[in-house]
C-alpha cells in the first residue's frame, strides 16, 4: 500500500468527489480525518473506511471560518499526532448553481468563501505542522474550469483559477521544507454540485424543460467530450492518491487535468 499508516485530511470529504478520494486514500493504507460541515454524510464515509480497516475521525467543520478550522486542525492532531496530507476538496457556493457577472456581490462572496477561502484558510491551519516534521503533502482540487473559463460558471472560474496559482506559490515557499503542492483539475463528474447546475441551466432554458438534470448531463455536456464518458470520484481519488505517494516525490507545483482529453493545457 502506497500510504500505509500515514494521516490525511480531507476537507468536504463526506460526499461527491471528496467521499471518492477519502476512500481511496484509505483503501491505500492511510487514516483519514474527514473535514465536514454535514455530520450525517461525514458518519457514513468514516463508517466505510473503518469497514477498509482504517482508522477514521469526522471532525464538523466549516472550513470557511479561520476559528472553526484552526480548531479541527487542533482535533485532528490531538486525535492521530501529526498530519502528512492535506486534500482541499472544498468548493462550489452556497448561493446558487450558476453565475455570471450579473451575479450580485452577495454571490461572488459565496463562491470565494468555499472554492479559494476554504483551501488558503486550511493550508494556513495545517502548514506549521507540516514544516515542523519537514514533510508533507498537499494536494488542492481545481477544476478544468480553471483552466479555459466558463459563461455559466464565472465566479466558480475565476476562483478555481486561484486555486492553480496558490497551489505554485505554495510550492515554491514550502520545497525547502520537504513539502510538495499539487492540484488535481477534475472534468465533469456526477455530484449533487453538478445536479444542482443541470437544474439551474434548465430552469433557464425553455427548450430543455423536458430533461432530466441526469439527461442533460449526459446528453449535453458527457456526449460532447473526447472520450464520450464521464469522470469519476474515483478517477480524482487515485491521482490525489498517487500525488501523496512518494511515487510523486519530486513533483511539485504541478496542476493536472483528470478530464478525459476536454482540456488539454
Amino acid at each position: 500500500m502506497k500510504l500505509k499508516d500515514k494521516i490525511a485530511v480531507v476537507t468536504g470529504g463526506g460526499q461527491g468527489i471528496g467521499r471518492g478520494i477519502v476512500l481511496c486514500l484509505a483503501e491505500e493504507g492511510a487514516d483519514v480525518a474527514v473535514i465536514e460541515i454535514n455530520p450525517e454524510t461525514a458518519r457514513k464515509v468514516a463508517t466505510e473506511v473503518e469497514q477498509m480497516g482504517r482508522s477514521a475521525l469526522v471532525v464538523v467543520a466549516d472550513a470557511t471560518d479561520n476559528d472553526s478550522v484552526v480548531k479541527s486542525v487542533r482535533e485532528v492532531i490531538d486525535h492521530f499526532g501529526r498530519i502528512d496530507i492535506l486534500v482541499n476538496n472544498v468548493g462550489g457556493s452556497d448561493e446558487g448553481s450558476s453565475d455570471s457577472i450579473a451575479l450580485g456581490g452577495t454571490g461572488w462572496d459565496g463562491y470565494y468563501r468555499l472554492t479559494l477561502k476554504a483551501h488558503v484558510l486550511m493550508s494556513q491551519a495545517v502548514i506549521p505542522y507540516l514544516i515542523e516534521q519537514k514533510s508533507g503533502k498537499i494536494i488542492n482540487i481545481s477544476s478544468e474550469a480553471g483552466r479555459v473559463g466558463s459563461p455559466l460558471l464565472m465566479a466558480y472560474s475565476a476562483f478555481k483559477s486561484g486555486v492553480i496559482s496558490l497551489t505554485k506559490s505554495l510550492a515554491l515557499q514550502l520545497a525547502g521544507d520537504n513539502i510538495n503542492v499539487n492540484c488535481v483539475c477534475p472534468g465533469v463528474i456526477w455530484t449533487p454540485l453538478w445536479e444542482r447546475l443541470a437544474r439551474g441551466i434548465i430552469a433557464m432554458n425553455p427548450a430543455l424543460k423536458d430533461m432530466s438534470p441526469r439527461e442533460f448531463f449526459e446528453k449535453r455536456i458527457v456526449s460532447q467530450r473526447p472520450m464520450g464518458r464521464e469522470e469519476t470520484a474515483e478517477d480524482i481519488g487515485r491521482t490525489v492518491v498517487f500525488f501523496a505517494s512518494e511515487d510523486a516525490r519530486a513533483i511539485t507545483g504541478q496542476s493536472l487535468n483528470v478530464n478525459g482529453g476536454n482540456v488539454m493545457n
